[in-house]
């Protein structure tokens, strides 16, 4: 640990450094909390939302709070889940005892880390220490990242997801550090990992390697056999100690004594005059001039000092400072105090007096949330059981699992403090103060709901635009991709190694498929199944937003089953028939254009990349169908605009064209890498399929057509699409109709019929050009070279292809998307590959095992399983490799 600057040493008021109006956040953890306090007096010093209010207490002292408040007080937990959240965390068998106080007040961050817990005597009668930490110092920017890192490991031990949102927004409010800041060590010590006493001794050995010359100490509360005291002797090896006392500390006097005895060093024992009670705790070493302080929240006791969380540990927190020797010494000697010393023989009188803790009850009711319908749902370790009832002190209420496995009231509950109980009514859990879940969120924001932003990538000027608009209106009405929601790896600017170690943690997971569940613009996919236009289905929502203006009197009220028809009759906007009139427009029109296309076309590619994140679906499981149908639509739309008054359109018809496969393939599969729908399971697929509305194929066929027409580059474009095409014909997604002729016809300006798209549409399906396959295939998978042959008089081998650049047929993940792109090109069922430096070849029939040999000398092996394009599809979206088939 190098040296930090240490804070400043000065008198704290928590009161007055916290509970400001200008607050925007407040966390503290404490061991016990005066919930009349903070709610009569303290709360209303913060102001108004947004606030983010959060008290984690511990769990059993939280429980005996609640049990002793009268019935006809609970009134006065009106703003307890509500305005602020109050969480009980219960370490394994021990307390948590941490006292941390931050405060967010614009851009600045303030930390207290100190003895005091949430009460009058805590926070305001000066027998507590705290240390104060600011933002934009070296020291205070260290010791509140040491924090975060810290209350987000703590925020794991409680699992509940309304506090990991919560933690969240925080951390979006705490300001990154500025860049080229100083890196200095953090003071702040906490015992997750490793005691308090064990990192003192590493961290003085380091800076005072010649010795302690004095220790002090001082803490109301020992351990039985003063234990922790004798470890920091033994540790430390202290030339003198010294040992404040006041006739109130739980100590047992002749085992401190021993202690002291088998140290072998001198020592004093000082009493407080007067003699109050102190609650600081303070670990004092000097050496020579120079000081260390250790203060926080650890009394002298094994459970604070010299164990571990999970290992007999409480949860402590404590602040490591480097001071001058006299610094330390009137440290330990608060304000007004004075210290006399006593005989050591006289510590046979004082006496450990244990502090007696309820048991704690046989669950855990971690936390309790009233619903819109009054039914309160519930989390508790265990898991609540058929026969359980929630109690809410005047009625009760049998649980129920809803659908997605949570326990929840089968009727409603009012009451605001309830607790688990048994068919026979004995008590099963501790008391919880039921959240609010809708006015917690309204404390912490009054914004909109989520989705009124821009998209990543598109500015405010882009709305003056067409295309810019439907942009908007895709972000606003449907998730079109999961990066746009905050995510525990990206918020609060976590370092590397604290995202790795939160990234598995199933809290977080939890609380992300909450937050994407709980996404309003969910609701919008329901409504697009429906096969009839009648207006009221969210595309017609999203071509008028292409058209940049409200719906017309004409367009209001129609009904029909083809979109294209829709499209076709629409009436052409006034303002594109403008352009003539238009000249002294243009040259800022062009610029406007030309940025939103760059824009607009990296953001729809994104947004297509984006439909096979597995966590898509935990908004809606039909949402990449749903997200998919709107671009059909909106592409549809913007190809009519592109053709009628193309300079009014950013996008040109290349990028139409491109945009279109791209998002055909991620859907539907393009041979080489798998589809949604060829991911999802076969009952997930079905019902994509039977609820997509019977518009689409009409217009997928059109928009399919458009890439193969006759014209430039017509071979290159055919290969580029036919292994799309043949994907989607294999899902039924082209099916041209009469209005798709008429469609294409207006485009193109001739016309164009149903029996020429249908055809086409099949030839680029069956088009063979090897050559320009192979070129193609061998730049997509970075292949050196790539021949393909069909063998004369082979009867089960049908297409021999020759592979140079890959040098492990079993291990290269390139070889699995190669058989499944030649047996879509060629729909053959037998292929032969050999590399062309003959060092290995493979044989692959339907039906049959995979026939490998592997290497020169080598002989052949099989896999273990026929081989089909089911287990091929499995290996490429894995991006395995063959030698999962093999044994």
């Amino acid at each position: 640990m190098t040296d930090p600057v240490a804070p400043s040493v000065e008198r704290s008021h928590p009161v007055d450094e916290l509970f400001t109006g200008a607050a925007s956040a407040l966390w503290a953890t404490t061991y016990s909390v005066d919930l009349s306090l903070f709610n009569e007096f303290l709360l209303p010093r913060l102001g108004e939302p947004p606030l983010n209010v959060v008290v984690l207490a511990d769990h059993r002292r939280l429980t005996a709070s609640l049990d002793r408040l009268p019935a006809d007080a609970v009134d006065a937990l009106a703003a307890v889940n509500r305005r602020w959240l109050l969480r009980g965390v219960r370490p394994s068998g021990q307390a948590f005892h941490p006292k941390t106080y931050l405060a967010v007040a614009g851009t600045r961050v303030t930390l207290l880390v100190g003895s005091g817990n949430l009460s009058m005597t805590g926070l305001d009668r000066g027998r507590e220490v705290f240390t104060s930490f600011r933002s934009g110092t070296p020291i205070g920017d260290a010791a509140i990242a040491s924090w975060r890192t810290w209350v987000r490991r703590v925020v794991g031990l409680v699992d509940d997801t309304v506090l990991a949102q919560r933690l969240l927004d925080l951390e979006a409010r705490l300001a990154t550090k500025p860049a080229g800041t100083p890196a200095v060590a953090s003071p702040m010590l906490h015992n997750l990992d490793t005691s308090l006493a064990a990192q003192l001794k590493t961290i003085l050995a380091e800076q005072a390697p010649s010795g302690i010359d004095e220790l002090l100490l001082s803490a109301p509360y020992y351990d039985d056999d003063a234990e922790a005291v004798g470890r920091l002797l033994a540790d430390l090896r202290p030339r003198h100690v010294r040992i404040f006392l006041t006739s109130d500390t739980s100590v047992n006097g002749d085992r401190l004594k021993d202690q002291l005895y088998v140290g072998g060093t001198t020592a004093d024992v000082l009493m407080y005059q007067p003699d109050e009670f102190v609650h600081a705790k303070l670990v004092g070493a000097i050496a020579g001039s120079q000081g260390w302080l250790l203060s926080g929240s650890a009394n002298l006791s094994r459970a604070a000092l010299t164990r571990t969380v999970g290992r007999g540990g409480n949860v402590e927190v404590a602040v490591l400072t480097k001071l001058t020797a006299d610094e330390i010494r009137a440290i330990f000697t608060p304000p007004e105090t004075t210290a006399i010393g006593v005989d050591l023989d006289q510590l046979k009188s004082w006496s450990f007096r244990p502090e007696p803790e309820q048991a704690a009850p046989a669950v855990r009711l971690i936390s309790a949330a009233a619903e819109d319908s009054g039914r309160v749902r519930v989390a508790s370790e265990p898991t609540a059981e058929p026969d359980w009832l929630l109690d809410d002190l005047t009625q009760r209420q049998p649980l129920t699992l809803d659908p997605t496995g949570k326990a929840v009231t089968a009727g409603p509950l009012a009451g605001r403090l309830v607790r688990l109980i048994d068919a026979d009514g004995s008590i099963l859990s501790n008391q919880v103060v039921v959240d609010n879940t809708s006015a917690l969120s309204a404390a912490l924001t009054d914004t909109a709901r989520p989705g009124n932003d821009l998209p990543d990538g598109l500015t405010a000027g882009d709305l003056d635009t067409p295309l810019g608009q439907v942009l908007a209106w895709l972000h606003r009405n449907l998730v079109m991709e999961v990066s746009e929601k905050v995510t525990p790896a990206s918020a609060g600017s976590l370092a590397a190694d604290e995202e790795t170690e939160q990234s598995g943690d199933d809290l977080w997971g939890r609380l992300e498929r909450e937050q994407l569940g709980r996404d309003p613009r969910a609701s919008r996919y329901g409504r697009m199944w429906s096969d009839t236009l009648d207006g009221s289905e969210p595309i017609i929502e999203l071509l008028d937003a292409l058209r940049a203006r409200t719906p017309s009197e004409a367009a209001t009220g129609r009904t029909g089953h083809s979109l294209l028809e829709r499209l076709l009759d629409e009436p052409i906007d006034a303002e594109d028939g403008k352009r003539e009139a238009e000249e002294d427009a243009k040259p800022r029109r062009w610029q406007l254009a030309a940025r939103v296309r760059v824009r607009a076309r990296n953001l729809l590619r994104r947004w297509a990349d984006a439909q096979t994140d597995p966590r898509l679906v935990w908004v809606e499981p039909l949402a990449p169908a749903g997200n998919f149908t709107m671009i059909v639509g909106a592409l549809a739309k913007l190809n009519l605009a592109a053709a009628r008054t193309p300079d009014h359109v950013a996008l040109t018809e290349d990028d139409l064209d491109d945009l279109w496969l791209q998002w055909l393939g991620v859907f539907a599969g393009d041979g080489i890498h798998a589809g949604w729908l060829n991911q999802v399971d076969q009952n997930t697929r079905a019902n994509a399929q039977r609820r997509l509305p019977a518009w689409l194929p009409e217009a997928a066929a059109a928009l399919s057509w458009l890439t193969v027409r006759p014209g430039p580059a017509h071979r290159e474009r055919i290969v580029q699409a036919q292994p799309l095409i043949i994907a989607a014909l294999n899902h039924d997604l082209l099916d041209p109709t009469d209005e798709t002729a008429r469609y294409l016809s207006t485009i193109t300006g001739h016309i164009v019929t149903c029996t020429e798209i249908n055809q086409q549409l099949v030839d680029a399906a069956t088009y063979i050009d090897d050559d320009l396959w192979c070129t193609r295939t061998a730049a997509e998978l970075t292949l050196e070279d790539l021949t393909l042959k069909a063998p004369p008089g082979a009867a089960a081998i049908e297409v021999r292809l020759d592979v140079q650049g890959i040098t492990d047929p079993l291990f290269d993940p390139r070889l699995p998307r190669l058989l499944a792109a030649t047996r879509q090109y060629r729909r053959c069922r037998g292929i032969v590959v050999y590399a062309t430096d003959g060092s290995w070849r493979l044989s692959i029939i339907d039906g049959k095992k995979i026939a490998v040999l592997p290497g020169r000398g080598q002989r052949f092996i099989e896999s273990t399983e026929p081989v089909s394009d089911h287990f091929l599809d499995q290996i490429n979206m894995a991006v395995g490799v063959l030698a999962d088939l093999f044994a």
